[in-house]
């Protein structure tokens, strides 16, 4: 049995390959696309998510640093800010986190403090890569801090005079 095919079916047989190459690139291509806008908008809501992890953080550390030193002397405009940012906070904090956060500020103490609290809102925000950051670790400053008692063979770093 011999098959025989004329030009023009040689030519149809050419012009429905060439189509369903063309449509099949069109697919492929469509696909790739919508796996790429889907991929960029996912990126992109995560970014949106960590600059507002990180804005969030920030109002944890203007807090802790606003309240530690209110005092009723400050005025009426100080506490609508510090309490504008409280019940902010209240929204986005974890539950335990913002009780230790209010723990911190009434009553501090060795385990719960503003640094405990500053190393727990990091861990939030930077997960896994938070790393091994202590309270210990996190440097704070207050009046006279530089002038605790030191050994007589350290090293003095309160002035030019330093001891050697």
């Amino acid at each position: 049995m011999m098959i025989t095919l004329s030009l023009p079916e040689i030519g149809l047989g050419v012009i429905l390959l060439g189509t369903l190459q063309f449509l099949t690139s069109l697919w492929i291509s469509e696909r790739l696309k919508a796996s790429l806008q889907k991929e960029n908008a996912i990126f992109l809501e995560n970014l949106r998510w960590d600059l507002k992890v990180r804005e969030q953080a920030a109002k944890v550390a203007e807090y802790m640093a606003i309240a530690r030193d209110l005092n009723e002397t400050d005025s009426p405009e100080e506490y609508r800010k510090i309490n504008r940012l409280t019940w902010e906070l209240a929204m986005w904090l974890p539950e335990d986190i913002y009780k230790a956060m209010g723990h911190a500020i009434a009553k501090p103490d060795k385990d719960i403090n503003p640094l405990s609290v500053v190393v727990d809102v990091r861990k939030i925000l930077l997960g896994a890569a938070s790393g091994n950051l202590t309270q210990d670790d996190i440097i704070h400053h207050a009046p006279g801090i530089g002038k605790k008692a030191a050994p007589n063979n350290a090293l003095h770093t309160d002035g030019p005079s330093a001891r050697r």
